[in-house]
C-alpha cells in the first residue's frame, strides 16, 4: 500500500513529461508550415488569421467537450485581451520572420525569450538573475552569434527585426496569461486570447485588403498543420503545467528550438555549416541548463 502514492506520483510526472514533449513537437513543425504557405503565394497576414480561426474553432470545440462555459471572470477579461494583443504581435513577428529569413534562424533568435523573461524577473525582484543564469544567458548569445555564422551580414535585417519582436510579445504574452489563469481555465484563457487575436487580425488583414490565399494544396495543407499545431501545442503546454509544474515544464519544452531546426532541415531543405551546428547545440543546452532548477546540497548536521 506505501508504493500506490509513489506509483501515482511517478504517473503524473510521466505524463506531464509527455504533454510538453508532445507541445514541443507539435508547435515545432508550425514555423516551417507556415513556409510553405508563403512559398505556395500566401503572406504573413493571411496565414496568422487562418490560422487563428483555425484554433478558435478547435479550442471552442474543446471547451464544449469539457463541459466548460465559454465566458470568464471579469477579473480574467482584461488579462486575456492584453494577452491577445501581445499574442497577435508575437504571432505576426514569428511568422512573419520566416518569410525573411531561414526558418532555424527565426526559431535561434525567437527563442532568446527565456533571457528577457529572467530579466524582467530580476528587475521585478521575482527571482533573482545569479551569476549561474548570467553566464548561460552569455552561452545562449554567444551560441546564436555560432549559428548566424558568416552569413549574418547577408540576413534580412526586417526577418532578424520581426523574429526579436516575437521574442519580445511571446514575454508579455506569458505574463497576461498567468494572470488570466489565476481566474480562469487554461482552455478558456487560450480560448479568449486566440480569439482576440484573430478580430485584430482579421480587421487588420481586411482594412489592408491583404488576403492572399495559397494557390496550391500544399500552402493550405501549411496553413491547416499551423493552427493544428499551435492548437495542440498550447493546449498540452498548460495541461502539463497541472502535473508537473510550470518549472519541470518549461525545462523540458527547452528542446523545441532543435525540434524546430530539425524540422527545417528535413522538410525545407535548410543547412548548416558544423560551426552552426555547433552554436545550435551552445542554444539548447545553455536553454535546457538555464530552465534546470539547481540542486543544492542538503543542509549539515552540527556534530
Amino acid at each position: 500500500m506505501t508504493l500506490q502514492p509513489n506509483a501515482n506520483a511517478s504517473s503524473r510526472q510521466l505524463s506531464g513529461a509527455l504533454f510538453v514533449l508532445l507541445s514541443a513537437a507539435a508547435i515545432a513543425v508550425v514555423p516551417t508550415a507556415a513556409r510553405l504557405a508563403f512559398e505556395a503565394g500566401s503572406n504573413t497576414l493571411t496565414v496568422v488569421t487562418l490560422r487563428g480561426v483555425i484554433g478558435v474553432a478547435l479550442m471552442a470545440a474543446v471547451t464544449v467537450l469539457s463541459r466548460q462555459s465559454f465566458s470568464v471572470p471579469r477579473a480574467a477579461l482584461l488579462p486575456c485581451i492584453a494577452a491577445g494583443l501581445a499574442y497577435a504581435l508575437m504571432s505576426y513577428g514569428f511568422f512573419g520572420s520566416v518569410a525573411y529569413i531561414p526558418v532555424s534562424l527565426a526559431v535561434l533568435i525567437y527563442f532568446t525569450h527565456p533571457l528577457l523573461l529572467a530579466v524582467f524577473a530580476h528587475r521585478r525582484g521575482i527571482e533573482p538573475l545569479t551569476s549561474r543564469k548570467l553566464g548561460l544567458g552569455l552561452a545562449v548569445l554567444t551560441g546564436l552569434a555560432l549559428a548566424l555564422g558568416p552569413a549574418l551580414g547577408e540576413l534580412d535585417a526586417i526577418g532578424v527585426g520581426l523574429a526579436a519582436v516575437a521574442s519580445v510579445a511571446v514575454c508579455a504574452m506569458i505574463l497576461f496569461s498567468a494572470r488570466a489563469q489565476r481566474h480562469a481555465t487554461s482552455t478558456q484563457v487560450n480560448l479568449h486570447m486566440t480569439a482576440v487575436t484573430v478580430v485584430v487580425f482579421v480587421a487588420v488583414t481586411t482594412t489592408a485588403n491583404a488576403w492572399e490565399f495559397p494557390t496550391a494544396m500544399l500552402g493550405w495543407l501549411g496553413v491547416a498543420v499551423a493552427g493544428v499545431g499551435v492548437t495542440v501545442g498550447l493546449l498540452a503546454f498548460f495541461a502539463a503545467f497541472r502535473l508537473i509544474g510550470p518549472v519541470r515544464a518549461t525545462m523540458i519544452s527547452s528542446v523545441e528550438p532543435l525540434l524546430g531546426i530539425l524540422v527545417a532541415v528535413a522538410v525545407l531543405g535548410e543547412r548548416f555549416s558544423p560551426a552552426q551546428w555547433a552554436g545550435v547545440g551552445v542554444v539548447v543546452a545553455a536553454l535546457v541548463l538555464f530552465e534546470a532548477p539547481v540542486r543544492r546540497p542538503p543542509p549539515q548536521r552540527p556534530d
